[in-house]
Order: structure tokens, then C-alpha cells, then sequence
């Protein structure tokens, strides 16, 4: 037997620790040890995935940049008018409403296309045996772990545009977020080309089928 507070070899009928003298519980020497606790893996990731972005999408937004170089034009460009130091009235020169309806025109899709852009460029998905880990966003940068036996259901969608590029994009669902990973505790691997094959090999790496 050992003692279970110094460690010393004592006597199978022993009450009290030859070394210590503290009273023990004898511990068998061929008792099993606990099992280690899991580590996570430490390899190279299984694969990693990039999202692809698709620039020409902010074209979509053209009615509302519309709407807001109109409400700049009258809004900035009439509050100029009216309280500028050289005044004379609105009738009396180039109205200072176009540059300023122009600004936000061109200004707004212009900031929308490069923050997507450097958001794309900084997102990768990287898939190791037992977990995934993840880094998305510019303006605010979002690193997450999800262990597989989290997951409970893994989807697809594919829309209009995305099937043109050959993209899709996948939901992890965990217990504690929506299937359409739109909670902390749920992601979205978003515009991923060939998403038909990395649906196959994500389902066969986590190992859980989709419902």
C-alpha cells in the first residue's frame, strides 16, 4: 500500500504513515490510474477554408446609396446654403448640395466594398481533428473554438449569386444556438467554394449527419 498523503510505501494493515504518522487511506499499488484528461490536438489543421468575396454585391445596395446621396444633397447641401458666411441666396451660384449628395453616393459603397473586403481577408476557418477554430472581422475581430461534440447539426444553403460563384455556406448549430448560426454560440462558414465537398468532408470529419 501507499499513503495517500505523502506517497510512502507502508504495510498492507497499517493505520497510520511510518513517515508522516498521518492516518491513511491505503491506496492499492495495482489500483488504475484516472484516465489523462483529453488534450486538444496539436497538429497541423485537417484543412483550412477562406471565405471568397464578391465584390460587385454592393451594387445591390444601389437604391439605398440613392436615398442617401438625396437626403445629403438636401440636408447637408441646404444647411450650407443657408449658413454659409458668403451666402447670397440659392439662386446665386453652383448649389453646394451636389458634392455633398455625391459624397455619400460614392463615399458610401466605397467604404462598404473595402471593409468587406478586409473583413474576407482576415476571416479562415482552420478544421483540426477535434475542434474548429475561427478568425473573422476588420472593424472587430471575432476568434472562437468549437469543440465537434458541441455541434448537433450541420446545413447548407446555397443563394442566386452564390451558386453562379460555386459557393455556398455551412451552419455548425451547437445546443445553445439556431440552426442558421446566427447566435455566439453557433457559426457560419460563409461563401466557401466547392461547398458541396466540404459538406461531405465536414460531416464525415465531425461526425454527425445533417438533419
Amino acid at each position: 500500500m501507499f499513503c495517500n498523503q505523502c506517497g510512502s510505501d507502508i504495510s498492507d494493515n497499517a493505520k497510520f504513515c511510518s513517515a508522516c504518522g498521518s492516518a491513511v487511506a491505503p491506496v492499492s499499488k495495482t489500483s488504475a490510474a484516472p484516465p489523462p484528461a483529453a488534450q486538444p490536438d496539436t497538429g497541423a489543421p485537417q484543412f483550412v477554408l477562406r471565405p471568397r468575396f464578391i465584390g460587385w454585391k454592393i451594387l445591390l445596395g444601389l437604391p439605398l446609396y440613392a436615398f442617401l446621396g438625396f437626403w445629403g444633397a438636401m440636408f447637408f447641401g441646404g444647411f450650407g446654403e443657408a449658413f454659409s458666411p458668403s451666402n447670397r441666396g440659392f439662386g446665386s451660384g453652383p448649389p453646394r448640395s451636389v458634392p455633398c449628395g455625391l459624397a455619400l453616393f460614392l463615399g458610401v459603397p466605397l467604404i462598404a466594398y473595402l471593409a468587406g473586403k478586409l473583413t474576407y481577408a482576415k476571416t479562415e476557418y482552420r478544421f483540426y481533428k477535434d475542434r474548429l477554430e475561427y478568425a473573422e472581422g476588420f472593424w472587430t475581430i471575432e476568434n472562437k473554438t468549437i469543440r465537434y461534440d458541441r455541434i448537433v447539426e450541420v446545413s447548407m444553403r446555397r443563394g442566386v449569386i452564390q451558386k453562379a460563384y460555386n459557393l455556398g455556406t455551412i451552419f455548425l448549430a451547437t445546443p445553445a444556438g439556431a440552426p442558421g448560426g446566427k447566435t455566439a454560440s453557433g457559426i457560419q462558414v460563409k461563401d466557401i467554394e466547392n461547398p458541396e465537398d466540404v459538406y461531405a468532408a465536414l460531416q464525415k470529419l465531425i461526425g454527425i449527419k445533417s438533419r
